[in-house]
């Protein structure tokens, strides 16, 4: 059952928010600087290749050995191409505004919100240098939080357990797309817009959301939840409990019951709370919990809202149960939070 403090009022995140506050102008020598993370054989073709090229953010810092995070928050200034050598690694990438047109080898891939307004994400496999050209004409704003994984990480995590994400990632320029949850998106918007942290922490800030990223990305891609959840459901179960993430996310069933939710799926309400359980971990309304969390949480980084709002994004009427329940989710009180954005 529901909290009953708890309410279904709140909106998803404009992911086409603007790219940043007081944004700063990013030159060739600057986007050089970022590059060796990652590429080689490094080239920027621009009008003006003396002035600024973008505004805003563009930045790449390795938090871990073999795991290297890309960040873009940023508008073209002049109508740029970017030319690189990627070095070989399992890419993913989210876009949570505007656009990216790139190419991998030739093979071309276009990210940013669908139609509807929900994120698509995708994962590309490098298994071996490879030419990369990044496309964007004057005015056009990104919003990409990108992760490379390189082979010697994806080893060391995985082992023998998660050999379809291991085959996948030596599958050279294969490309795989999921939609990402309401989740997948506050996790990039707290990527690109993190508290004011001393550098350590800032990367394990980082660090510990492009993981969680990641994870939903991994089991995406595995064709599963993580643990091997589902597994005894048919396709057809399992793609109706997708679609039933899909309509949670969406902000459409923020006013329905479960009976009708469990309409919408065209199964009863205690089918969908066994099929929905085996799929993604946890009951539909623990789900639609976590997730406003979620969106509470940057709410208070990004925007500095107050506990009172954030409680009522997150669906709470009492801010004190609110509190409670951010506490137990991320081990810190919402106004702690506050007080670091």
């Amino acid at each position: 059952m529901p909290d009953p403090h708890f309410h279904m009022n709140a909106a998803l995140p404009n992911t086409g928010a603007p790219f940043r506050r007081d944004p700063a102008l990013v030159d060739e020598p600057a986007l050089r600087r970022q590059a060796h993370h990652g590429t080689a054989q490094y080239a920027v073709v621009a009008p003006g290749s003396s002035q600024p090229m973008f505004q805003g953010l563009i930045d790449t810092m390795a938090l871990a050995d073999g795991l290297v995070l890309h960040r873009v928050d940023a508008r073209d200034l002049q109508g740029v191409a970017v030319r690189a050598t990627l070095r070989p690694g399992l890419r993913i990438a989210l876009t949570v505004g505007g656009k990216a047109d790139v190419s991998f080898g030739g093979r071309r891939v276009l990210l940013g919100p669908r139609p509807d307004g929900r994120a698509r994400g995708a994962v590309v496999a490098v298994a071996r240098p490879t030419e990369f050209v990044r496309q964007s004409r004057r005015g056009d704003i990104e919003r990409t939080v990108s992760l490379t994984f390189a082979d010697e990480w994806l080893q060391r995590r995985f082992g023998d357990e998660l050999q379809p994400c291991l085959a996948f990632s030596r599958q050279h320029l294969s490309v795989y797309e999921w939609n990402a949850s309401a989740q997948a998106v506050a996790l990039a918007e707290q990527m690109l817009a993190p508290p004011e942290l001393d550098t350590a922490l800032s990367r394990m800030y980082q660090e510990s959301r492009s993981l969680d990223l990641a994870v939903e990305a991994f089991a995406c891609l595995r064709g599963r939840v993580p643990a091997q959840a589902g597994a005894g459901l048919r396709q057809r179960e399992r793609a109706r409990m997708e679609q039933v993430r899909d309509l949670l996310d969406s902000g459409q069933a923020d006013t329905l019951t479960l009976e009708e939710i469990a309409r919408h799926a065209f199964v009863s309400a205690n089918t969908l709370q066994r099929h929905f359980r085996a799929v993604w971990g946890k009951t539909v309304f623990a789900y639609l919990r976590d997730t406003r969390l979620a969106r509470a949480r940057l709410a208070l980084e990004r925007d500095a809202v107050s506990v009172a709002q954030a409680a009522w994004i997150a669906g709470y009427s009492s801010p004190a149960n609110f509190a409670t329940a951010f506490r137990q989710r991320y081990g810190m009180p919402p106004g702690q939070v506050g007080r670091r954005a």
